[in-house]
């Protein structure tokens, strides 16, 4: 497998600026983020939040069964989950990052976060069990912990769940395991919202 060439930009400290705003990050001297993923990630988060006011947002994690030197799966993946959602829940406007990851295993796996309208969707378990039914021919859905987040923006603590959900799903931006790809290969993709 090669090691790509890092094109984006490492950042090893616990807080970043974005847009004029300090985020606390999940990262430090020994382990990096990706300042574009997080930085993408955040804008589609307040996008959704523009467009929603209150929002569901579920991390999870996809693992392969076999290796696939493209995202042909994942994107097929999520072209059926955002019809499934529509056809369900009526979700027009669905919010989401994915990262690519492979590291000492043979096989690549994906880390997940979706932003989803709570007026129409206010509890993942029905959902989660979707998930883990439609990804079953490709390989597994592992359990997580503490996998979502109900936050409104009219509420008093909008802003501490907005940094608890930022801080979390900046994981998905770490450095390590992003550059065992093919070159034309993407690591990451987000949704593009926009209001």
């Amino acid at each position: 497998m090669p090691l790509i060439q890092d094109r984006k930009t490492k950042h090893y400290e616990p807080h970043i600026q974005i847009k004029g705003e300090t985020i606390k990050v999940n990262a430090g001297v020994n382990k990096g983020i990706y300042r574009e993923i997080i930085e993408r990630f955040v804008s589609q988060l307040d996008t959704a939040l523009c467009i929603h006011k209150r929002l569901l947002v579920l991390r999870f994690d996809l693992h392969l069964n076999k290796y696939s030197k493209d995202n042909k799966v994942i994107s097929r993946f999520m072209n059926r989950l955002k019809q499934w959602l529509n056809r369900n829940y009526g979700l027009q406007n669905v919010g989401y990052i994915w990262v690519r990851e492979q590291e000492k295993s043979k096989r690549q796996h994906y880390h997940l976060a979706l932003m989803l309208d709570e007026n129409k969707i206010r509890h993942p378990k029905r959902l989660n069990a979707q998930i883990k039914e439609m990804w079953l021919p490709y390989g597994h859905m592992p359990t997580i912990k503490k996998p979502y987040f109900n936050i409104n923006t009219i509420k008093a603590n909008y802003q501490t769940i907005r940094e608890d959900i930022i801080l979390r799903v900046s994981y998905l931006a770490k450095v390590r395991g992003k550059r065992y790809r093919e070159v034309q290969t993407k690591d990451y993709q987000t949704s593009r919202l926009s209001h």
